[in-house]
């Protein structure tokens, strides 16, 4: 038996799952960052740079070529000021 996976810039267009060469690329342009998902809604799965820092959308964007989008979330805390998520959905 033989599988056929289409991966197109380090992302497998089937499953959406993004491999550890488009990860290092993200983690070169913007440094440290952290993956996670979100609980409800559908459980999309968001980028944290850094201490909620904000990144270049467009870049992020490019980097992943991800067929469907990144969506900047951003919160205000009265401690903390701006904190920015990007979610891939």
């Amino acid at each position: 038996m033989v599988n056929i996976v289409y991966v197109k810039n380090g992302i497998n267009m089937l499953t959406g799952k993004i491999d550890f060469q488009t990860l290092s690329k993200v983690e070169n342009e913007f440094g440290n960052f952290e993956i996670g998902q979100v609980h409800g809604g559908g459980n999309a799965i968001y980028l944290r740079f850094g201490y909620w820092n904000r990144v270049d959308v467009t870049k992020l964007q490019k980097i992943l070529d991800y067929r469907s989008n990144v969506i900047e979330e951003e919160w205000y805390d009265d401690d903390c000021g701006w904190k920015y998520s990007y979610l891939l959905k």
